[in-house]
Order: C-alpha cells, then sequence, then structure tokens
C-alpha cells in the first residue's frame, strides 16, 4: 500500500479499506474514482471536502497519481478544479482532477492518489446562493437524448450580482460522486434582486455508459452556486 504523508491543511485520499480521514482543517466527506474510455483511457479522482476549522481557508493545489497493480505510475497531474474554493468554517466544496492514461486499458489502471492542499486565506469569500438541484435523464430532443443536471438559484441579496459561478455533483443514493460539472454567468450578465436562473449540464454519454455498465444509478444532484466577493 502507498504511503500517504499528512500536514497541516493538507488531506490525502487513497483507495483504500481505511476510512477517510482529514488533517488540518479540511476532512474529506466523500471521494470517488472513475475510468472512463472515450477515444482513450481517463481517470478521474472528485472529492467533497468541507473546512471544518474555525478560520477561512483557501483550497489551494491539488495532485493526481494514478497506478496500476504493481504500484507503479502510470501518469500525474497538478491541474485540478476547484468550485467555491474559498471556505468559511462549516462550508464545503467539490474538486476533481482527471488525466488520461495513454498505452492502457481500463483494466489496467488500479489505484490512484489525489492530494489537496489548502491555506489560510481572507481576500475573498464566498457568497452562496439559495439553490434547489435535479436530475432528469432521457430527456428527447429532436432526434437525441440528454441526461441532464439541472440547478436553479436565487440572487436573495438587495443588488444586482455578476460573475455568478454553479458546480453540479451527479451522486448515486449512498452520496458518492458519479459526475461534476459547472456553469457560469459571466461579468456580462446580472442577475437582479429576487431574480432565479435555472442553469443545465448533459452529462457525458461516455459516463452514462460507464454508469450502466457498472451498475451505477445517478439518484440526485448537489449544486452549489457562489460568487467570490474580495474583502476589503
Amino acid at each position: 500500500m502507498k504511503k500517504t504523508l499528512v500536514l497541516m491543511l493538507v488531506l490525502a485520499l487513497v483507495v483504500c479499506s481505511l476510512p477517510a480521514f482529514a488533517a488540518g482543517k479540511l476532512s474529506v466527506e466523500q471521494e470517488d474514482f472513475h475510468v472512463i474510455q472515450n477515444y482513450s483511457v481517463f481517470g478521474y479522482a472528485y472529492a467533497k471536502v468541507a473546512n471544518v476549522g474555525d478560520r477561512p481557508i483557501k483550497i489551494n493545489t491539488g495532485l493526481l497519481e494514478i497506478f496500476n497493480a504493481d504500484g507503479e505510475a502510470l501518469t500525474s497531474t497538478d491541474y485540478y478544479t476547484e468550485y467555491a474554493e474559498y471556505l468559511q468554517p462549516g462550508e464545503y466544496t467539490y474538486i476533481w482532477l482527471y488525466d488520461e492514461v495513454e498505452d492502457v486499458e481500463p483494466g489496467d489502471v488500479d489505484d490512484y492518489l489525489l492530494t489537496a492542499t489548502g491555506k489560510a486565506d481572507t481576500d475573498y469569500v464566498s457568497y452562496r446562493f439559495p439553490c434547489v438541484a435535479s436530475y432528469e435523464p432521457n430527456v428527447e430532443e429532436g432526434y437525441w437524448t440528454y441526461n441532464y443536471m439541472y440547478a436553479t438559484f436565487t440572487n436573495d441579496t438587495d443588488e444586482p450580482v455578476y460573475d455568478i459561478s454553479i458546480v453540479l455533483a451527479l451522486l448515486d443514493a449512498d452520496g458518492h460522486i458519479l459526475y461534476i460539472d459547472d456553469a457560469h454567468m459571466y461579468s456580462d450578465k446580472a442577475v437582479m434582486p429576487g431574480s432565479s436562473i435555472t442553469v443545465r449540464c448533459d452529462v457525458s454519454s461516455y459516463f452514462i455508459e460507464y454508469f450502466e455498465k457498472n451498475g451505477l444509478v445517478p439518484a440526485s444532484v448537489d449544486a452549489i452556486a457562489y460568487v467570490n466577493i474580495e474583502q476589503e
């Protein structure tokens, strides 16, 4: 089994029989790994992490390493996608990293190591809007069928808000993360006070095929709609 080093404000995730653990201010709420084949083989690592400390932090860096059955590294990447990365005490967010694994079959991928680091940060605060989400599979549109994640959020402030971001996580009945996508309302689009907006994201057909092959059943969507506000 691969060894993991745990430091202050660093969390390490490993596929093994041990329970998830946390160090410093970050706690692992859920972690999942999927090997998807389309034109090549890709490993997707997802995690839900929470700030269990008493100070604001920012998700800072990430690293994904993918291994074969002999423990040999097949690939690695430090390019990660973070959502609502500024966490107040008690808040959670989703992170994910993925990488192409060249010249292998899906069965050759055996294990992974996902590391995320956080640091104290009070430069920004993520304001979170009320949000309701759902999953609707097999939506027919013309000649095609889509599987959509929906999220409806409301601007409950007294001002127009720009640059709102939304992360949508597709979950099974046990809360395992099956898929993540995001949407953005950029700086040229304002959401007015009291207004609600619905966004939708199509779940990739490669993932739908993977779910069906492996007996994975989407059950719900968790969504975070937020805007980062610079602190003076």
